[in-house]
């Protein structure tokens, strides 16, 4: 199957997450765009611990296709 290639960047500042921070996160085997749960680990890997939290909106990035 595919590989996907997304790039999440925030919108907006919340908590630690501050506006213009991104990840890239990759979708194996799947054409569909990051789910929340994905994009908050990736940030949290990126950047450290509680930078951004479980109850984080999916709408307060912007998610593109590469």
């Amino acid at each position: 199957m595919s590989t996907h290639l997304y790039i999440a960047t925030a919108k907006k500042q919340s908590g630690k997450l501050a506006k213009g921070m991104f990840v890239e996160i990759i979708i194996r085997n799947a054409s569909r765009p990051p789910t929340q749960k994905e994009v908050v680990e990736a940030i949290n890997k990126k950047y450290g611990d509680k930078t951004a939290v479980n109850g984080l909106s999916i709408s307060n990035f912007d998610i593109v296709k590469q």
